[in-house]
């Protein structure tokens, strides 16, 4: 897994995953920015930057995938080389992946050697539980969520935007209040965490 706060500072570090992007097809999940007015734009950035690398970039919209649809869904995630799910609310993320089967088809994949890219909500989603995050992200814009248990594919907490001019002063809160209790991570937006072969590095 390659976590970051803002892909696009850090795309370089895709080349410690994956030498010739080429070609390769990129599940892109920008779920998490559906329920925020920067949205759009930040998702055509990580796109572009994906592009740029050289990835074919397959946009899955979850958001927008009916209930009960999880077959569809389970196939665009199986047919990629690559799982990228970007930035926004975390537990609205949360909310529409669990809604229609994703998180179990990225779960999957993912244990199974699918290399996967996560950007801030991306990132936190996969720690065992993101309740943490809700001091920086509002828990109302995921009013069907009933508990905060993540996608369990890393043992620690990413922490995205540490000491960026937004939501930096929201990332210390979150070091502040749950240091002595999780395995928090930080990361400022120019920072990814490798996570390989059972061990975690820090680039850049």
């Amino acid at each position: 897994m390659l976590l970051t706060s803002i892909f696009r500072n850090a795309s370089s570090a895709v080349h410690e995953v994956e030498p010739h992007p080429q070609g390769k097809r990129v599940a892109f999940i920008p779920t998490a920015s559906a329920v925020e007015p920067w949205g759009p734009v930040h998702s055509a950035l990580s796109k572009r930057a994906l592009q740029r690398l050289g990835f074919e970039v397959e946009q899955l919209d979850v958001e927008d995938v009916p209930s009960g649809s999880a077959e569809r869904v389970t196939r665009s995630i199986a047919e990629a080389d690559y799982i990228y799910v970007g930035g926004g609310n975390t537990f609205f993320l949360l909310q529409e992946l669990r809604r229609t089967g994703a998180d179990r088809a990225i779960i999957e994949q993912v244990r199974a050697g699918m290399p996967y890219i996560g950007e801030s909500a991306g990132s936190v989603i996969t720690a065992p539980d993101i309740g943490y995050i809700k001091l920086m992200d509002r828990t109302d814009k995921a009013p069907d969520l009933t508990d905060y248990a993540g996608l369990g594919l890393a043992d620690f907490c990413v922490v995205p935007h540490h000491h960026a001019a937004a939501m930096g002063h929201a990332a210390q809160r979150i070091l502040d209040r749950y240091g002595a209790d999780l395995s928090l991570k930080p990361l400022t937006n120019r920072q990814a965490l490798l996570v390989k072969d059972g061990k975690t590095r820090l680039l850049r």
